[in-house]
């Protein structure tokens, strides 16, 4: 989350850290990348390289590899050796032609109450959130069972980050959704009150003037109230929310 304005920025961040930690476990280069799925939302990928995030974007669309198995609940850890396996046939053309000869893939273990993004307590669509870290290397045994058991270990405290990151930046992205919401109410209910002025009708009658006047040109309440403050003498009033 360190200096990271967005989700896609911390998950930049930890897919980094990840491959300098595996790289320094099994002493070789190796490719990282990460799959986070949360609810009511696509998919996120992102990693260290262009070819690496190519992988990870082919499994995505065919279900088909180590991070499809560990997402599905299948198995906590995959590894995945070109030379003589068989699992994924598919796959492993496509690993093959992107220069690696073995992946693993570890499953994040995330909170099932994540929020969804609709904003709305109460809503959160459990156990539907769920993320992997994958690496890659071009040597067909890249790793043994002290690297799978040092990525299990990482994967604990990549999670924790990641859990962290996602809690976060929905909650900022919430703050802000509220803080548009409130801003608009604001514009909504003055021009309410103008136009009870106006026509010396309820609030109710008000806000269907506006409804009707936002239907009739196809643009939204808000920006009917807005077209309606723009022209009082002392121009539309400023909403102070989140100062």
């Amino acid at each position: 989350m360190n200096g990271a304005q967005t989700l896609a920025d911390s998950l930049d961040l930890l897919v980094a850290a990840s491959a300098v930690h595996v790289v320094r476990t099994a002493g070789i280069d190796v490719g990282c990348g990460l799959v986070l799925l949360q609810p009511k939302r696509g998919a996120v990928i992102t990693g260290t390289t262009d070819e690496v995030v190519r992988l990870l974007d082919w499994e995505r669309e065919r279900a088909e590899g180590p991070v499809t198995d560990v997402m599905s609940g299948g198995h906590p850890v995959a590894v995945l050796q070109r030379n003589g396996d068989f699992r994924w046939r598919q796959y492993s053309s496509q690993l093959q032609a992107a220069g690696f000869g073995s992946t693993l893939a570890v499953r994040l273990r995330l909170d099932a109450d994540l929020p969804s993004d609709d904003g709305v307590p109460g809503t959160s669509n459990l156990g539907q959130s769920s993320a992997a870290l994958a690496f890659f290397a071009q040597d067909a045994k890249a790793f043994p069972l002290q690297a799978i058991a040092e990525a299990r270990s990482f994967a604990q405290l990549a999670t924790r980050s990641l859990q962290m990151a996602i809690n976060l930046h929905t909650a900022r992205s919430l703050a802000s959704d509220l803080r548009s919401a409130l801003d608009s109410r604001t514009s909504i209910n003055v021009a309410c009150g103008v136009i009870m002025a106006q026509n010396r009708c309820s609030y109710q009658e008000a806000f269907s003037i506006l409804a009707k006047a936002s239907s009739h040109r196809n643009i939204k309440v808000r920006k009917v109230a807005e077209d309606i403050l723009e022209r009082l003498p002392e121009g539309a009033p400023h909403p102070h929310f989140g100062r």
